[in-house]
């Protein structure tokens, strides 16, 4: 399904940069333009579930940049004292080198950019330096301090949910915040991420915000999510249902059992002929709504799930339908 701030836009034919969905770690960052993006299309349940692919993911939202490798206390300091350019190529250079740190320490292997003593507070420094006309800016540093522990990252990320639409017209620094605190689980969003899937007119925060309150405990997110399942876009109902299933909440479990059916998406497309042009994007729909239903493990559902598995003509679905009566005990 569609993750962006514009769901009526075509589906895009290229993978998202994080197009593992519910879980997993993003494909290395492919060439991208050097300017922001609005974030991009792609299936339900499109916010990286771990630290790694939050990090890639703003990565990803600015682009990589070749360029001489620096050293993370070279990359800090440009930020700091570089000119404009400079100082933004670091910063995706800093972003980067961190999430090969974590991306190395999660495989118990030795970080390739050691942090000296030094660099928490200067990067401390930097979120205090950065202009608050510089909100891509301010995302990376926030999504850095957030990522290695530092309770200023989610206060920065936090701060940058109340950007004014002319400030993030397209809803891409907001869209990454939101990302990136859903990837953390950090309670302290739940008051904010509620709040924009209840009140937002802009449809991808309000679907990257009932995504990120998957991690998200607490029962203002919950009351959020009960009321998505009524939005009037089938994509954010999808998203809430499934955040409901992944906090063992069958509230949308109907929901769920309805988008196995191709035939929800035929009727989306009647609507809007721009929407799930490619059967991909249905299949990995269908998927996630299996998985979902298999979390619930709810004996009602099994049937269901042995029957797409037995006959259906979906090879994905029929496999994500074999995967979870495997894990079905």
């Amino acid at each position: 399904m569609v993750s962006s701030a514009r769901v009526s836009e075509p589906d895009d034919p290229s993978p998202p940069p994080s197009s593992a969905g519910l879980a997993g770690t993003p494909p290395p960052p492919p060439p991208a333009p050097a300017t922001p993006a609005p974030h991009p299309p792609g299936p339900l349940g499109l916010v990286p579930a771990a630290i790694v692919g939050a990090l890639l993911l703003v990565f990803l939202f600015f682009g990589a940049i070749a360029g001489r490798e620096a050293t993370l206390s070279e990359n800090l300091d440009r930020v700091l004292h570089g000119g404009a350019g400079e100082r933004k190529q670091a910063a995706f250079n800093l972003v980067r080198q961190i999430a090969e740190n974590r991306e190395a320490e999660l495989g118990g292997q030795p970080p390739p950019w050691p942090l000296d003593p030094g660099f928490l507070p200067r990067l401390r420094e930097a979120r205090a330096s950065v202009d608050e006309s510089d909100p891509e800016i301010r995302l990376v540093i926030a999504s850095l301090l957030a990522q290695l522990g530092d309770e200023e990252g989610v206060t920065g990320l936090l701060e940058l949910l109340d950007l004014a639409p002319g400030q993030d017209p397209e809803g891409a620094v907001r869209f990454h915040a939101l990302a990136t605190l859903g990837s953390l689980g950090d309670p302290r969003a739940e008051a904010a991420c509620a709040r924009i899937l209840r009140t937002s007119d802009d449809t991808g925060l309000r679907i990257v915000s009932a995504v990120a309150l998957q991690r998200i405990p607490g029962e203002e997110g919950r009351g959020a999510l009960l009321s998505a399942l009524e939005d009037a876009v089938l994509e954010v109902r999808a998203n809430a249902a499934i955040a409901l299933a992944v906090r063992g909440d069958p509230a949308g479990a109907g929901l769920l059992r309805d988008l196995l059916d191709p035939e929800i998406y035929r009727g989306e497309q009647a609507r809007d002929a721009r929407k799930f042009t490619h059967a991909r994007r249905i299949s990995e729909s269908r998927a996630q709504a299996v998985e979902a239903l298999a979390r619930l493990k709810r004996p009602e559902d099994r049937a269901v799930i042995e029957r797409l598995a037995r006959e259906d003509h979906d090879l994905a679905a029929r496999e994500a339908a074999m995967r979870a009566l495997e894990g079905w005990r």
